[in-house]
């Protein structure tokens, strides 16, 4: 998921990715609170999202993803926005990412509430370099998953001869 975010400071700006979890800080729950509400989710689901927190299988994969997002997104666009600011991975139990059956992020990329972000936003060409940071993001946590090791039950059985039986005397 891709967002712009605001916030009540004209000065704040800079990049943050967030995954699905419980909110960490105030500041992560009040960015959450407000993407919820306009989410038009009701109240009751918030017993699901509970729920869906709790049980999270993928919370440490959507972290590492999420990681992985927030590192490319600042190594591409601080080329382009020498002033972009770094906020970092954050968790937050936000209404779009319930339900994800894979690793998943929600990444605001820009203040629209600070005039610098907000016209840098306003480009074609930065809007482009931030979608082609987050498709190369993507890819490297693709490319990482390949190249860990996987769990032994994970691993293909290989064919072998079956043991050999007890010799007796």
């Amino acid at each position: 998921m891709l967002f712009r975010s605001a916030s009540s400071v004209p000065a704040a700006r800079g990049i943050e990715t967030y995954f699905l979890n419980f909110a960490s800080n105030q500041g992560a729950a009040a960015v959450a609170a407000r993407e919820n509400a306009a989410s038009g989710q009701s109240m009751a689901a918030l017993q699901d999202m509970v729920r869906t927190i709790a049980l999270n299988s993928k919370l440490d994969e959507s972290r590492d993803f999420a990681g992985y997002v927030q590192r490319q997104m600042m190594e591409s666009l601080r080329g382009a926005n020498k002033t972009v600011k770094d906020l970092g991975v954050k968790q937050a139990p936000f209404m779009v990412l319930v339900g994800a059956t894979m690793p998943s992020a929600f990444a605001e990329i820009s203040f629209l509430t600070n005039d610098d972000d907000a016209a840098a936003l306003s480009g074609a060409v930065y809007r482009q370099q931030v979608a082609e940071a987050l498709y190369a993001g993507l890819v490297r946590y693709q490319k990482s998953l390949k190249s860990a090791p996987r769990p032994a039950a994970a691993r293909p059985v290989a064919s072998a001869a079956p043991p050999a039986s007890p010799v007796h005397d």
